[in-house]
C-alpha cells in the first residue's frame, strides 16, 4: 500500500508540474510573440512620428524642390546635406535615420559593425516599389541595412508638384527590441520557476489527504465492481469540491444507475422480472396480504406491424405509465415480458379490482399519438388474491390463467 501511495503522489506531481512547466513554456513563447508585435507597434508610432518631423523640418527650413547635385541634395537653393539633425535623433532615441534620392540614401546615421557609413547604398527594391513607384509610406519589422536588421519605416520625399524624388527613412534596430523582450521573459522565467516550486510544496501537502480520499473512493467502486449496489459513499466525500468530489458522486450515480439497471426495465422505467419476483418474496416473507394482476396489450403484434416497432415501444411506455400511476405507493408494478405486465396490489382483491376497473377505462380512452397517427389500446386483466403460506409463484399463476382465460374470451375484460 505504501508503495502505491508513493506511486499516486509521483502522479500527483507530475499532474501539477508538468502542465505548469509546458504552461510556463507556451507563455513564454506566445508571450514573446505577443511582445514582438506590441514593441513593433509602438515602435512604428516612433518612426512615424521621427519621419514626419524631419520632412518637416526640411519644409520649414527652406522652400523649393529638392534637386541632387555633385552629390549634394538641395532644397531650394540650400545644401541640406547636414546629417548633424539626423545623428541628434539617434542620440535622443537610438533609432537611425536616411534621407535618399531616388533609391540612393545620401545622408545617413547607419553604420556597419566596423563604423563604415551606409552612405550610398540603396534600399530594397520591394521599399522603392510602394515609397517611389506608388508615393506610398512603408513599414516593415524585417528591413536589412548593411547586414543589420532593422524595424524601418520610410516615407516618401515630395517636391511642390507632388512628385516623388526620395525618401525619408527611420529604423530601429531589431536586437534592441530583442533585448528588451528578453529582459521581460528572464522576469517571467524567474516567476515560472517559483510557481513550480510552490506548486511541488503545495501538491506534496496536498496529496496525503487526496490519497486516503482516492482510496475511499477505489473501495467504492470496488463494492459496486463485487455486485454490492446497497452501500452508500461517505458524505465528506460528495461534498469535496473538486474534481474527486465529482468523482464520488458520479461513482454514486453510477452505482444508483445500475442499481436500476439491475432492477428496472429500460424502456418502461417499471421494475423488471427479476425485481417483481424478489420484491414478492419479501411480501411473502413479511405475511402481507396482496393481490396479483397479470395484464398484457390486446393485439400488440398489429400496432408493431401497422406503425413500426418504435410506435410500439411508445405505447408500451404510456400504458406503463398509467399501470404504475394505478399501483401508486400502495404497490409495485414490473414488465413480465414484451406487452405483459405484473401489477402487485398491496390490498385484497374488492380494493384492488376496483384499481384496475379503472385503470381499465384509462387504457381505452387513452390516446397514444405517434408523429401523425393516434393509436388506441385495450387490455386484458386477471386477478389473484394471495392467500396466507402460499408462495408468490403460485400466485402468479392462478393470476396468469385467468389473464388467457380472459385472452381466449374476447379480451378486454377483467378475469376474477
Amino acid at each position: 500500500m505504501k508503495k502505491q501511495r508513493q506511486g499516486i503522489k509521483r502522479h500527483l506531481l507530475l499532474m501539477v508540474t508538468l502542465p505548469t512547466v509546458i504552461l510556463s513554456i507556451f507563455i513564454l513563447v506566445f508571450g514573446a510573440f505577443l511582445f514582438y508585435h506590441f514593441y513593433c507597434d509602438s515602435i512604428r508610432d516612433e518612426l512615424v512620428s521621427t519621419t514626419n518631423m524631419m520632412v518637416d523640418c526640411l519644409d520649414m527650413t527652406v522652400r523649393g524642390d529638392y534637386q541632387y547635385q555633385d552629390g549634394m541634395l538641395f532644397k531650394g537653393d540650400m545644401n541640406v546635406t547636414d546629417s548633424t539633425m539626423l545623428y541628434r535623433v539617434k542620440e535622443k532615441s537610438n533609432i537611425d535615420t536616411s534621407i535618399f534620392w531616388n533609391n540612393i540614401r545620401v545622408i545617413t546615421t547607419v553604420e556597419d559593425k566596423d563604423g563604415v557609413s551606409a552612405a550610398g547604398t540603396t534600399a530594397e527594391k520591394s521599399v522603392t516599389d510602394v515609397v517611389l513607384g506608388g508615393g506610398q509610406d512603408y513599414f516593415c519589422d524585417h528591413v536589412r541595412v548593411n547586414d543589420t536588421e532593422y524595424i524601418g519605416y520610410y516615407k516618401a520625399l515630395k517636391n511642390d508638384d507632388g512628385s516623388v524624388v526620395g525618401m525619408v527613412f527611420a529604423g530601429k534596430k531589431r536586437s534592441i527590441v530583442y533585448y528588451k523582450i528578453l529582459r521581460i521573459l528572464a522576469w517571467f522565467l524567474g516567476f515560472s520557476v517559483v510557481a513550480v516550486m510552490v506548486a511541488v510544496f503545495c501538491t506534496k501537502r496536498y496529496s496525503a489527504g487526496v490519497i486516503t480520499d482516492i482510496n475511499t473512493i477505489n473501495h467504492f467502486l470496488q463494492t459496486i465492481a463485487d455486485g454490492t449496489l446497497g452501500e452508500t459513499l461517505d458524505e465528506r466525500i460528495r461534498q469535496r469540491r473538486d474534481e474527486l468530489g465529482d468523482i464520488g458522486i458520479y461513482a454514486d450515480k453510477m452505482r444508483s444507475n445500475l442499481q436500476k439497471l439491475v432492477e428496472m426495465d429500460a424502456l418502461t422505467s417499471l421494475y423488471n422480472r427479476r425485481s417483481g419476483n424478489r420484491m414478492m418474496g419479501v411480501l411473502v416473507e413479511q405475511k402481507a396480504v396482496y393481490t396479483a394482476v397479470m395484464c398484457d396489450i390486446d393485439f400488440f403484434k398489429r400496432v408493431n406491424d401497422t406503425y413500426g416497432h418504435a410506435a410500439g415501444d411508445q405505447v408500451l411506455i404510456e400504458v406503463s405509465a398509467a399501470i404504475r400511476d394505478s399501483v401508486g405507493e400502495e404497490g409495485f408494478a414490473s414488465r413480465w415480458g414484451g406487452e405483459e405486465f405484473l401489477a402487485i396490489y398491496c390490498m385484497e382483491m374488492p380494493e384492488a379490482k376496483e384499481h384496475v376497473e379503472a385503470l381499465q377505462e384509462k387504457i381505452r380512452e387513452l390516446v397514444i399519438r405517434y408523429g401523425e397517427s393516434e393509436i388506441q389500446v385495450t387490455m386484458t386483466f386477471g386477478i389473484a388474491e394471495s392467500e396466507p403460506a402460499e408462495s408468490y409463484e403460485k400466485v402468479v399463476k392462478r393470476a396468469d390463467e385467468k389473464l388467457y382465460i380472459g385472452k381466449n374470451g374476447g379480451r378486454d375484460q377483467i378475469v376474477t
